[in-house]
């Protein structure tokens, strides 16, 4: 999924750390502003006991189909009132999981509204003319978020198996959305993948013999909340709010028809405003969560350009214990005045031990430990 931040191709990066500092003998572990569950994803598969939270509905509706979703989903009760199996193309699948993919595949798109509100076709005669979308994939959102919706209604799906369907409807409009990356903006020529139909795929399923839990709320109020083994943090690191950039997938997240507006159709988010995207307030907020956080070990993402400056986030870290660092180069494409440069960031991934009160005194500075492979963001 094309998201900002998202630490999908720096995994094995996360990973060797995890190795490194973590390794065996922890069970629960927190990943409090979890985005798109990668790294949740990540840690379940460790064997881990997880915690996910976001601030967005959008990150709830994903965590909850990577973490709980534990073995092939059996749909039931849905399967049971005969509607799935009504689809000739349906049959021709051996699982339930597929056949529900198949019949939601099949469904006639509506002109419902992400069409009257995302597609050329139905905002034409408006104040702005928008093409997220085209028509045909618009119309198709449409009919399979509210065909899930009604089945969620009925309580003909669990709370986990419409969140995987929700969380396979996110991911096929990302692939089809006529966009560079967020959804602040629209390309005003279409895209080559805009132009695709737009079809749900099976996401992969990670078995876990353990349950996990998610939540949506606030992360500094969470992490003082619960005790955890291990907590790992990603908070937001530029002035972009994510409630903004990603607001047509937490419409699908949110399954309501909200009053939009502008030309991008932006939906009312500020009550998802972050304090980490705001320079004035994010150094406070981080110290804040590293001081209340109840954890024997602390991981944290940041970006060499994000708005807390590295010497900041070590004179914070200090106060839990002796701060370590590692970091990670990828490369990133930029367009600069109409022509073009690469240029290589980095990603610091910092880990504390967390010391008793008594000993956290006298932390000595940290330095960068070591300097892994570069990888290609995405």
């Amino acid at each position: 999924m094309r998201f900002i931040g998202s630490k999908e191709h720096l995994l094995p990066f996360i990973e060797d750390a995890w190795g490194r500092y973590i390794g065996s003998g922890v069970r629960y572990v927190g990943d409090l502003f979890c985005g798109t569950a990668a790294v949740s994803r990540l840690l379940k598969r460790l064997g881990n006991k997880v915690v996910a939270n976001d601030n967005l509905r959008l990150g709830y509706v994903l965590a909850q189909a990577a973490l709980n979703v534990r073995d092939e989903p059996a749909f039931h009760r849905l399967l049971e009132t005969g509607e799935v199996a009504e689809t000739a193309v349906a049959s021709l699948y051996p699982t339930p999981y597929d056949q529900v993919l198949a019949y939601l595949n099949s469904l006639t798109g509506d002109e419902g509204f992400f069409f009257r509100e995302y597609s050329p076709g139905g905002t034409r005669d408006k104040e702005f003319e928008r093409c997220y979308f085209s028509d045909g994939n618009a119309k198709k959102i449409d009919a399979i978020r509210r065909k899930i919706g009604c089945w969620q209604r009925a309580e003909l799906v669990s709370e986990v198996e419409g969140c995987l369907l929700l969380s396979d409807l996110m991911r096929a409009a990302n692939r089809v959305a006529n966009i560079a990356g967020t959804y602040g903006c629209f390309i005003k020529h279409w895209d080559a993948r805009a132009q695709r139909p737009l079809a749900l795929r099976r996401s992969v399923i990670t078995p876990s013999l353990h349950s996990h839990e998610v939540f949506c709320m606030d992360a500094n109020t969470l992490a003082g909340k619960l005790d955890f083994d291990v907590l790992y943090l990603d908070p937001p690191y530029t002035w972009r709010h994510y409630g903004a950039y990603y607001h047509i997938l937490e419409t699908i997240a949110q399954g309501d028809e909200p009053q939009v507006s502008g030309r991008t159709g932006l939906r009312p988010w500020e009550q998802s405003k972050s304090r980490y995207c705001d320079r004035a307030d994010a150094v406070s907020a981080l110290r804040e969560i590293v001081l209340s956080a109840r954890t024997r070990h602390l991981l944290l993402s940041y970006n060499e350009e994000g708005l807390i400056p590295h010497e900041q986030i070590i004179g914070i870290l200090r106060d839990r214990g002796k701060p370590a660092c590692l970091e990670v180069g990828y490369r990133r494409f930029r367009s600069n005045n109409g022509g073009s440069r690469r240029n290589i960031l980095k990603e610091r991934l910092y880990y504390v031990q967390v010391e008793s009160e008594r000993s956290r005194e006298g932390g000595q500075p940290c330095s960068v430990l070591a300097q892994a492979p570069k990888q290609r963001a995405a």
